[in-house]
Protein backbone atom coordinates (compact mmCIF):
# COMPACT_ATOMS: atom_id res chain seq x y z
CA UNK A 1 0.00 0.00 0.00
CA UNK A 2 0.99 3.45 -0.80
CA UNK A 3 1.98 5.65 2.34
CA UNK A 4 0.07 9.08 1.85
CA UNK A 5 2.25 12.11 3.16
CA UNK A 6 0.26 14.03 5.37
CA UNK A 7 1.21 17.88 3.19
CA UNK A 8 0.28 16.45 0.27
CA UNK A 9 -3.07 16.86 -1.86
CA UNK A 10 -5.61 14.39 -1.53
CA UNK A 11 -6.47 12.33 -4.48
CA UNK A 12 -10.47 12.38 -5.44
CA UNK A 13 -12.39 10.20 -7.53
CA UNK A 14 -12.28 12.79 -10.08
CA UNK A 15 -8.21 13.21 -10.22
CA UNK A 16 -7.86 9.28 -10.62
CA UNK A 17 -9.75 9.44 -13.36
CA UNK A 18 -8.84 11.80 -15.28
CA UNK A 19 -5.20 11.13 -14.58
CA UNK A 20 -6.16 7.14 -16.16
CA UNK A 21 -7.73 8.69 -19.03
CA UNK A 22 -4.55 11.03 -19.61
CA UNK A 23 -2.29 7.79 -19.09
CA UNK A 24 -4.62 6.16 -21.73
CA UNK A 25 -4.24 8.63 -24.14
CA UNK A 26 -0.77 9.11 -23.97
CA UNK A 27 -0.78 5.32 -24.22
CA UNK A 28 -3.34 5.65 -28.13
CA UNK A 29 -1.06 8.34 -29.40
CA UNK A 30 2.41 6.24 -28.39
CA UNK A 31 0.95 3.36 -30.14
CA UNK A 32 -0.54 4.98 -32.89
CA UNK A 33 2.64 4.98 -34.86
CA UNK A 34 1.21 2.14 -37.56
CA UNK A 35 0.88 -1.75 -37.95
CA UNK A 36 3.77 -2.91 -36.12
CA UNK A 37 3.12 -6.55 -37.91
CA UNK A 38 4.20 -8.01 -40.95
CA UNK A 39 1.77 -7.52 -43.71
CA UNK A 40 0.38 -9.37 -47.42
CA UNK A 41 3.15 -7.35 -49.32
CA UNK A 42 5.73 -4.10 -48.55
CA UNK A 43 2.34 -1.72 -49.77
CA UNK A 44 2.48 -0.42 -46.67
CA UNK A 45 5.72 0.84 -46.96
CA UNK A 46 4.87 2.79 -50.29
CA UNK A 47 4.04 6.45 -49.02
CA UNK A 48 3.91 9.62 -51.76
CA UNK A 49 6.47 11.74 -50.78
CA UNK A 50 5.71 15.64 -51.63
CA UNK A 51 7.76 16.06 -54.86
CA UNK A 52 4.97 13.55 -56.31
CA UNK A 53 1.96 15.95 -55.29
CA UNK A 54 0.70 18.62 -57.06
CA UNK A 55 1.56 22.27 -56.86
CA UNK A 56 -1.18 23.01 -53.81
CA UNK A 57 -1.00 18.97 -52.75
CA UNK A 58 1.26 19.77 -49.68
CA UNK A 59 -1.64 21.65 -47.95
CA UNK A 60 -3.70 18.09 -47.68
CA UNK A 61 -0.87 16.71 -45.07
CA UNK A 62 -2.00 15.52 -42.11
CA UNK A 63 -0.26 17.55 -38.76
CA UNK A 64 2.08 15.23 -37.63
CA UNK A 65 2.12 14.07 -34.15
CA UNK A 66 4.05 15.68 -31.80
CA UNK A 67 5.37 12.60 -29.52
CA UNK A 68 4.80 12.55 -25.70
CA UNK A 69 7.66 14.43 -23.41
CA UNK A 70 9.40 12.12 -21.15
CA UNK A 71 6.89 14.11 -18.06
CA UNK A 72 3.85 12.96 -19.96
CA UNK A 73 5.08 8.99 -20.30
CA UNK A 74 6.39 8.91 -17.01
CA UNK A 75 3.02 10.30 -15.34
CA UNK A 76 1.13 7.31 -17.72
CA UNK A 77 3.66 5.22 -16.39
CA UNK A 78 2.75 5.91 -12.72
CA UNK A 79 -0.72 6.30 -13.42
CA UNK A 80 -0.65 2.81 -14.89
CA UNK A 81 1.47 1.32 -12.17
CA UNK A 82 -1.94 2.06 -9.64
CA UNK A 83 -3.92 -0.66 -11.53
CA UNK A 84 -2.12 -2.93 -8.87
CA UNK A 85 -4.44 -1.14 -6.17
CA UNK A 86 -7.85 -1.70 -7.73
CA UNK A 87 -9.53 -5.78 -7.51
CA UNK A 88 -7.70 -7.46 -10.40
CA UNK A 89 -10.89 -8.71 -11.51
CA UNK A 90 -11.69 -5.14 -12.58
CA UNK A 91 -8.09 -4.08 -14.19
CA UNK A 92 -9.49 -5.06 -17.15
CA UNK A 93 -12.91 -2.72 -16.94
CA UNK A 94 -10.73 0.15 -15.86
CA UNK A 95 -8.66 -0.05 -18.93
CA UNK A 96 -11.72 -0.43 -21.29
CA UNK A 97 -13.62 2.55 -19.66
CA UNK A 98 -10.40 5.51 -19.65
CA UNK A 99 -9.91 3.88 -23.28
CA UNK A 100 -13.24 4.86 -24.34
CA UNK A 101 -13.30 7.84 -22.25
CA UNK A 102 -9.46 9.00 -24.31
CA UNK A 103 -10.76 8.21 -27.56
CA UNK A 104 -12.96 11.19 -27.22
CA UNK A 105 -16.34 10.15 -25.60
CA UNK A 106 -18.21 11.90 -22.67
CA UNK A 107 -19.62 8.61 -21.16
CA UNK A 108 -18.55 5.49 -20.80
CA UNK A 109 -20.63 2.92 -23.05
CA UNK A 110 -21.17 0.54 -20.01
CA UNK A 111 -23.47 -1.94 -22.95
CA UNK A 112 -20.68 -2.04 -25.42
CA UNK A 113 -18.37 -2.96 -22.68
CA UNK A 114 -20.23 -6.39 -21.67
CA UNK A 115 -18.99 -8.64 -24.52
CA UNK A 116 -15.32 -7.88 -23.95
CA UNK A 117 -15.74 -8.63 -20.52
CA UNK A 118 -17.74 -11.43 -21.07
CA UNK A 119 -20.92 -10.78 -19.83
CA UNK A 120 -24.45 -10.21 -21.77
CA UNK A 121 -25.70 -8.14 -19.07
CA UNK A 122 -25.04 -5.70 -16.28
CA UNK A 123 -24.26 -2.95 -17.45
CA UNK A 124 -25.40 -1.02 -14.61
CA UNK A 125 -23.42 -3.27 -12.49
CA UNK A 126 -20.11 -2.77 -14.52
CA UNK A 127 -20.82 0.99 -13.79
CA UNK A 128 -20.46 0.14 -10.18
CA UNK A 129 -17.59 -1.82 -10.15
CA UNK A 130 -15.98 0.86 -11.90
CA UNK A 131 -16.33 3.30 -9.58
CA UNK A 132 -15.28 0.66 -6.52
CA UNK A 133 -12.21 -0.11 -8.50
CA UNK A 134 -11.25 3.82 -8.62
CA UNK A 135 -12.38 4.61 -5.53
CA UNK A 136 -9.92 1.64 -4.59
CA UNK A 137 -6.92 3.47 -6.02
CA UNK A 138 -8.32 6.55 -4.42
CA UNK A 139 -7.89 4.92 -0.96
CA UNK A 140 -4.43 3.31 -1.94
CA UNK A 141 -3.36 6.50 -3.73
CA UNK A 142 -4.67 8.36 0.13
CA UNK A 143 -3.46 6.31 2.75
CA UNK A 144 -5.17 3.99 5.66
CA UNK A 145 -6.63 7.07 6.95
CA UNK A 146 -9.58 7.67 3.90
CA UNK A 147 -10.22 4.31 4.87
CA UNK A 148 -14.32 4.29 6.28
Amino acid sequence: MVEHDKGAPLWSWALVQDRLVEAAAIQRRMNSGGWPFASDGPWHLIVADRWDWDKDGWQDLPVPRVPPSREQIRRSEEATGWLVHAPERDRRLIVLAVMALASGRRQVPWRALLRPMGLTLGARGLSQRYSRAVTAICNALNGAEMRA
